[in-house]
């Protein structure tokens, strides 16, 4: 983490590749996603020591790692090799809501309470391939979650009761990325392994 005032860093140490990283919007809290498939919560507000609030939050299967105060990792089971599978792909934080929502290669979306090791809900796709991308979203008070997956699909979910309100399909091409129109959140954008970019009216 780079305090670019002062040009310095504080440097953190996890056991796994980090393959993915959000910060919210206003509160002094990040998650960092790893190819083992664990969940980081960090304090970014502490200069001496991020660390020192910490949850490693995986996914059932997944052998747990800890992170000591020193920045070391420490594997809990003696082993090294990781489950790729699990790979955390994309993350994002809830920018109204104490929660943040977890995309995974093996083709499972979760969303977590900061508070609470275990996910509030659990989507598994039938294909079990990426989510590559999960999108928070606003319509009045309600929280929606959209994934974009590589089998060619984009999901739209309420977050508050974890039911499917839309599944789009984007012309049999794998989907690489996403992007939810903010100003207009019924609108979405689809970036697609065939070179076309789609544009999704939910209205």
């Amino acid at each position: 983490m780079w305090l670019l005032r002062e040009e310095s860093s504080t440097h953190l140490y996890f056991h796994s590749p980090i393959t993915a990283i959000d910060h919210h919007v206003t509160q002094t809290v990040a998650i960092v996603g790893t190819q083992s498939g664990t969940v980081n919560v960090i304090n970014t507000a502490s200069p001496d020591n991020v660390l020192k609030k910490i949850s490693l939050l995986p996914p059932p299967g997944v052998k747990s790692t800890t992170v000591t105060s020193a920045g070391t990792a420490v594997d809990e089971q003696g082993e090294e090799d990781e489950d790729v599978a699990n790979c955390v792909e994309s993350l994002a934080m809830a920018p109204s809501h104490p929660w943040f929502a977890v995309g995974r290669n093996d083709g499972s979306m979760c969303i977590y309470e900061m508070d609470s090791n275990a996910p509030r809900s659990i989507y598994q796709s039938n294909q079990m391939m990426a989510i590559v991308k999960v999108i928070w979203s606003m319509e009045g008070n309600a929280p929606y979650v959209t994934i974009g997956s590589i089998d060619g699909t984009v999901r739209v979910f309420d977050a508050r009761d974890s039911s499917l309100v839309k599944e789009l399909h984007n012309g049999g091409d794998e989907v690489l990325d996403v992007l939810v129109i903010q100003s207009n959140p019924h609108r979405i954008m689809t970036a697609g392994s065939g070179g076309v970019v789609r544009v999704f009216d939910l209205n």
